[in-house]
């Protein structure tokens, strides 16, 4: 029987990219896209890539719909991807706008995530990736909030693995450096915004110089999702994975450099002297 895979923020980027793979690997794919006008995205890159991709429009805040689209198709695999920057200092950041990020980020895939464990435990085993990042651990000024929800998705992915381990679904974290993607148009705009109303707009400056420093520097989709495919395809994959540009030198940084040193040469770096 062929196995089904969901994958959310589909609609570009990783996502896209991963949901090409899981297709051209065997799956039975469905890309989870936030808007109608991104599922034309997914057919033109499945049909390029001689694949079919299944589409459907999902908020992943919306849970009813996320439920109704869980039973419909009862995947054996779950990709939580959906995610974008949000960047600013953490005291310019509306609290609002801190809690969507979170309800998409942190809430909504382990939401998903208890939507389908019935359906995998039927099926006798499952498997749920969650898209973390190599900032975790790291903290980096301007990403306070990303990478605060990124994190907690990486800790709560590894309870969810302890948990799930006797009813063979297996947890995998995937940490992606900086990656080209359409989400730093959003992320430079909301950088901008978050100036405009800083008491100190000239701090971001710099941030703006190195975000777009950071997109050129970024791996293509294309590698990452590779990774996110091998996780699924595994007969017993790894429980985390760093892929991309600078992901393995933030994890290893962020563990063995002294707190104050490592505070010192990012706030030099960032322009935060």
């Amino acid at each position: 029987m062929q196995r089904t895979v969901l994958i959310t923020g589909a609609g570009s980027g990783i996502g896209l990219a991963s949901a090409v793979e899981a297709a051209r690997l065997g799956f039975s794919t469905v890309a989870a896209v936030h808007r109608p006008d991104q599922a034309d995205d997914v057919r033109h890159a499945a049909r390029a890539a001689a694949t079919e991709v299944a589409t459907e429009v999902l908020d992943v805040t919306d849970d009813e719909r996320a439920a109704e689209l869980i039973r419909r198709i009862e995947p054996w695999a779950l990709v939580n991807n959906a995610g974008y920057l949000n960047p600013g200092l953490i005291e310019d950041v509306p609290p609002e706008d801190a809690r969507r990020q979170f309800d998409t980020m942190v809430f909504a895939p382990m939401r998903l995530a208890q939507h389908a464990l019935p359906g995998m435990r039927r099926q006798g085993g499952g498997r749920i990736v969650n898209v973390s990042s190599a900032l975790v651990g790291v903290g980096t000024p301007f990403q306070g909030w990303y990478t605060a929800a990124k994190q907690a998705i990486a800790a709560l992915s590894d309870a969810l693995r302890v948990e799930v381990a006797p009813y063979a679904v297996e947890v995998v974290v995937v940490e992606p450096g900086a990656v080209e993607t359409p989400l730093w148009d959003k992320a430079r705009a909301d950088l901008v915004a978050h100036a405009e109303r800083s008491r100190e707009p000239e701090r971001y400056d710099h941030a703006l110089a190195a975000l777009d420093q950071l997109r050129r520097q970024g791996s293509d989709p294309g590698e990452i999702a590779q990774v996110v495919g091998a996780t699924l395809h595994a007969g017993r994959p790894r429980y985390r994975y760093q892929v991309g540009h600078g992901s393995l030198a933030l994890r290893v940084g962020g563990r063995i450099v002294p707190t104050s040193l490592r505070d010192r040469v990012t706030r030099t770096v960032a322009g935060l002297r």
